[in-house]
């Protein structure tokens, strides 16, 4: 046999077997032979020559080969238990310990501990109209418009956050001030709440006109309950039933649901009700309040949901967080988030605690989404099923199977959530990079569950199904998409700050990828919300429809902007303008009607300064032109660029004969979005995203005050 002989000496070697201490930190090859003690760097040196530090780890494979195995392998957890989240290695890690699965050791504490903190850059502590701080998260709705503020190099100025309006036990018109009202209140200003004792308040009900009070019932069930499923209708029609005849109850709880409910019907019933009656009801609720807060039931929870739905559609939506985090806490007191403990219940009460449990746990989410908060559900420790739609009597309201189906969407707009947190910054490269990247995997989750939708959950069959059954899928799938845009919507504005720095930069193809989805479902999520104002079910006054159509303009206005920049080889753009436009209309419908409450009109509002804005900028912007011979000549000849300024719309352009093209006055700050750094990381800028006037959206594409270059107020 051959003799087995190496083809390279070993000191023509490349790699070094064991490399010291010393070489490692300098990243250089380690000469030293076995018979020696000491390498070559470390004698020349006078040094210790040791070997602590552990070896580098390396992967041997193709990134794509890797990428497709853990891909595949994510899809076989995922098939076994379909409920996992695979989204972190934490909720990977919490997934194997619940199973009893033997895993890796977790890396040194110390070296977790040596990690510095995710940084949020854009946090901040915002003035409410009381002169209250409230935090904002970086990823919230309210950031991702002040980005856009900026992208067009306007300045946020500090104003009033008037989502969060005033303290609803101000004594003052409720309905009044919580839409139209724009004056500021006297930040730290003590208000204070009429005194209305429990008997008070079932005298002044006892003077509600009976076929009023019936009409406002049904105008609840027949338009509200579908959306905000907490009271069970047939219970509660009973014990109305039995007060219409007496006039006399010693139940708070379910006298403050009562109140709720005329109050919320007030705006979807086909009666008037004057604002000075709802104020006399509100009253009344704020009477009811103390005793229903300290109580831990089913009722109270009841009660108090129905009170926040009231608090966040008419400008309280500090209030309406606050009230929530206390439901979160009643329901773990009560048991509703552990539906498999014996109590010895009744079929329609253990069914009436989950609908609750799914009710609760999709207002809050939808309010972390926006608010980008931290939940105060934890995740890990909650077990509920879903509810079963026959036993609660909501087969007339919803179709079958679609409580399952919404409960499992939630579960995943939950995962946006707090992946969005765990990335730090609201735009992060690594978030889109790679088959296993966390965008990825939630949008394959998100994939999988459209694709495994009954057919007649799917948007195909909605012309077959009755019209009750309509508006609820249509929402469904609204949310779907809006859960989307709202993992993929910082790639889409990262991509048009880029096109508008006009610099030639190139974005990888993941974050391209991702930006077209989050387009796509803009302009899908649209589409639905026209079909829902066509068939007459769009509600503009109670439910989340305008948030969603305000944010789907949003994501509009930004996929014009990378079409005006960059126009597209298939088209001319004029499919979004349309959209945009059919959304402003909407909007404007609704603000029509004089029962639009605060919030509303506030998202609104801003989707009418949406479609300016991107009128605005079409209007104004022309392509670049390659410079003529001449030019170029005479362009030689200074030492300056030559400008000159025109009026267009409204807005005023500089056109730079050289390279600039045509921009607006104040345009893109080069400043307010920086590529990549060496972390993979996106970073803004820390600007001045401090506070919001909500009507003066108009001015983000033009870096344009009121009159006068002052910033207009509200």
């Amino acid at each position: 046999m051959t003799e087995n002989r190496r083809k390279v000496p070993l000191e023509k070697r490349k790699r070094t077997e064991t490399s010291c201490d010393g070489c490692k930190s300098r990243k250089q090859k380690c000469h030293k032979t076995p018979d020696q003690t000491s390498c070559r760097y470390c004698q020349d040196h006078g040094i210790e020559c040791v070997t602590t530090l552990p070896r580098k780890k390396r992967i041997y494979g193709s990134v794509e080969g890797l990428g497709t195995r853990l891909a595949l392998l994510e899809s076989l957890v995922k098939g076994l238990l379909p409920e996992a989240d695979v989204s972190s290695v934490d909720e990977m890690r919490n997934l194997g310990q619940s199973l009893g699965i033997p895993l890796p050791e977790t890396p040194e504490q110390s070296q977790e501990a040596r990690k510095p903190p995710i940084k949020q850059d854009d946090e901040r502590l915002m003035r409410d109209q009381q002169g209250q701080v409230q935090y904002i998260g970086p990823a919230s709705s309210f950031f991702f418009l002040m980005k856009l503020k900026t992208l067009f190099g306007r300045d946020a100025k500090q104003s009033e956050l008037y989502m969060f309006g005033r303290n609803p036990a101000d004594t003052a018109s409720l309905a009044s001030r919580s839409s139209m009202d724009r004056q500021p209140s006297i930040a730290g200003s003590v208000s204070s709440t009429p005194h209305l004792d429990f008997n008070q308040s079932v005298d002044d009900l006892s003077g509600i006109d009976a076929e009023i009070s019936d009409v406002l019932v049904q105008a609840f069930f027949d338009h509200i309950h579908a959306d905000f499923p907490v009271l069970h209708e047939a219970s509660f029609r009973e014990a109305y039933e039995e007060w219409t005849q007496t006039r006399v109850t010693d139940d708070r709880n379910w006298l403050c649901s009562l109140l709720c409910v005329l109050i919320l019907a007030r705006r979807v019933a086909p009666i008037s009700i004057t604002a000075d009656q709802e104020e006399r009801w509100w009253a009344q609720v704020q009477s009811l309040l103390p005793s229903i807060t300290f109580t831990s039931n089913l009722a109270a929870l009841q009660a108090l949901m129905l009170v926040a739905l009231h608090l966040h559609n008419t400008n309280h939506r500090d209030a309406c967080w606050t009230l929530t985090g206390s439901m979160v806490r009643i329901a773990y007191a009560i048991g509703l988030h552990r539906d498999g403990i014996k109590t010895g219940q009744a079929p329609l009460t253990r069914e009436l605690k989950k609908q609750l449990w799914w009710t609760l746990y999709a207002f809050e989410q939808i309010q972390v989404s926006s608010h980008d908060r931290p939940s105060a559900i934890d995740n890990s420790c909650f077990s509920v099923g879903c509810p079963r739609e026959a036993i609660l009597g909501m087969g007339s309201h919803l179709p079958p199977d679609y409580m399952n189906w919404s409960s499992r969407l939630v579960l995943m707009l939950g995962a946006a959530c707090r992946a969005s947190r765990a990335t730090g910054t609201a735009a992060v490269e690594e978030a889109y990079v790679g088959p296993l990247s966390p965008a990825a995997g939630l949008l394959r989750d998100l994939r999988r569950w459209k694709q495994n939708l009954p057919p007649h959950l799917g948007q195909d069959s909605l012309a077959a199904l009755p019209p009750c059954f309509q508006r609820p899928i249509i929402l469904m799938h609204v949310q779907y998409h809006y859960i989307v845009s709202l993992i993929s919507r910082s790639a889409l504005l990262y991509r048009a700050a880029t096109l508008t720095k006009n610099n030639g930069e190139k974005l990888p193809q993941d974050t391209l990828s991702m930006a077209d989805t989050c387009l796509e479902s803009g302009r899908t999520a649209s589409q639905l919300l026209l079909k829902l104002q066509a068939i007459g079910k769009y509600n503009a006054v109670t439910w989340w429809d305008i948030y969603y159509t305000f944010m789907s303009a949003s994501i509009l206005v930004l996929g014009i902007v990378c079409d005006v920049m960059e126009p597209p080889a298939d088209g001319d753009g004029s499919e979004l303008r349309n959209l945009l436009h059919q959304l402003y209309e909407l909007t404007a419908k609704s603000l029509e009607g004089t029962l639009i409450p605060g919030t509303m009109h506030r998202w609104a509002t801003v989707t009418g300064d949406l479609n300016t804005m991107a009128l605005d900028f079409i209007h104004g912007y022309r392509p670049q032109q390659q410079p003529t011979p001449s030019q170029m000549a005479n362009d030689a000849t200074h030492s300056f660029i030559t400008q000159s300024t025109f009026t267009n719309g409204g807005v005023q352009f500089v056109t730079d004969e050289t390279s600039l093209g045509m921009m607006p006055v104040g345009g893109i700050p080069p400043e307010a979005v920086v590529p990549p750094g060496p972390d993979g990381q996106f970073r803004w800028q820390q600007l001045s995203f401090d506070e919001v006037q909500w009507n003066d959206i108009g001015n983000m594409f033009q870096g344009l005050g009121g009159p006068g270059g002052q910033p207009r107020s509200m």
